[in-house]
Formats: structure tokens, sequence, C-alpha cells
């Protein structure tokens, strides 16, 4: 399934400029959108300006508010696009609307969801982890669907049935699941210190969060009933 990879004007950890230019040197090699709301073609202008490269993002997105001033230019810059003007959609929306809509990507990988530590844009990350669901219910039913949200020491995934988590290092890899409605239920996991067989994650409760891969294990894998509403699996390392 092709990825979409989609660059909100949000949080980059700059002290880890090589997993940015990585990520995007791969979706170039391979020809997977790279599209950015508004304020997210910043990172390409940061890495052009540190590496003396010239990566260039295929789409920008948005009311150009936040993308003043930036010496990277887009291959293509969409401000009217389908109706959705002014704040009916937020950037991000429209950027996953594009990839949908536009690219039939239905893989979407978000960079830049996090909150800046210094500003309390606690709203905007809960908004960005909404992007990962307003997706899934943008597409078919009966459609394959996969969202993740990549930083560079922390994935988290919206999972609909599945998902295998691979180490990053030879530390410690904590796995939390979030739900956002009642009926989420686990039929089976492996590799993790505690086993979340027939676990039902309910939204009041903080009981699937801080699990652990078992020491040694190369991944774990957590798999939801039939019938089971999403969840967000947190993977840090």
């Amino acid at each position: 399934m092709k990825p979409a990879f989609i660059f909100l004007n949000g949080y980059y950890d700059t002290r880890h400029f090589d997993f940015y230019r990585q990520e995007i040197e791969n979706a170039v090699e391979n020809r997977f959108p790279l599209i950015c709301a508004d304020g997210g073609i910043r990172i390409f202008d940061e890495l052009n300006q540190r590496g003396n490269t010239s990566l260039v993002p295929d789409v920008l997105i948005g009311d150009m508010d936040s993308a003043k001033e930036v010496a990277t230019k887009a291959k293509h810059t969409v401000q009217d696009w389908i109706g959705q003007t002014d704040k009916d959609y937020t950037d991000g929306q429209l950027a996953v609307a594009y990839a949908l809509e536009q690219n039939n990507c239905q893989h979407i990988i978000i960079y830049g969801g996090l909150p800046r530590p210094e500003a309390y844009e606690t709203d905007q990350f809960l908004g960005n982890l909404k992007l990962m669901r307003f997706g899934h219910y943008r597409v078919p039913a009966d459609a394959s669907y996969i969202a993740e949200m990549r930083d560079p020491k922390q994935t988290i995934h919206y999972v609909l049935s599945v998902v295998r988590l691979s180490r990053k290092n030879s530390g410690l890899q904590r796995v939390s699941l979030i739900a956002e409605v009642a009926n989420v239920v686990v039929e089976s996991s492996e590799n993790l210190r505690w086993d979340l067989a027939s676990l039902h994650i309910h939204p009041d409760l903080t009981n699937a969060l801080r699990n652990e891969f078992i020491e040694g294990a190369e991944s774990a894998t957590i798999q939801l009933v039939d019938g089971s509403a999403p969840v967000y699996v947190i993977h840090n390392w």
C-alpha cells in the first residue's frame, strides 16, 4: 500500500535531523507523495540549509499563514481546494484529504504532530491524533487503511486490526494503548511483558499504559478481536 508522507506545522526534534532526512529521501526514492500542511514545509527548508541538499515536497497545501519567508518551494501549491477554504478544514485535514483523494493513498504517515515543548500545544497534539481517525472515516468501510505518526524516538499507530512493532534499539521499548471509545478488545499479544489477551481497553481507564517488549524480543504484535473499535498504540524507545 503506497504511503503518503504528511508534514505538519508542529514540533520537529532538531537533535535528530538525520531521521527526517532519511525519511524524506526514502519517500523520494520510492516516489511516495510528500505533502506539507502550510508551515510543515519549514523542515524541508531547515534540512536544505543545514545539509546543502535540495529536498522539495510535492505539494504545499493550506492557507499559507505559516509558510511565509520560506526559501524552499513545493512542486505544487494548493490554497483553495475542493471548496474547503478559511477554517472549514484545518491545514492538516486538507493534507490528509488530499493524500486520500488526489494521491489515492490509504497509508498516511504524519510528521511534526507532537506539541512544541515550550508552547503548551496540547490542543494541537490532540487534534493531530484525530487526523489519523479523520482519514479512516474518509475511506470506504471495506477498504484497508493504515495511519502512523512518526518521530525520531516514537511512533503512534492508529490500529484497526493488527500491528507489528519492530525493536528500534537495544534499550527499553515501551508500548501503550489508548482507546477513544468503549468497545476496544485485544484478542492476543506477543512478546510483551504483560500479556494483553482478552483485555478490554476502556477509554476511562489507564490499564494499558507502559507495557514493554520482553527482553531480547525483536518485535511485538497486538491483534484486536473482529469488530473491535480502533485503538492508538504508542511505541517509544
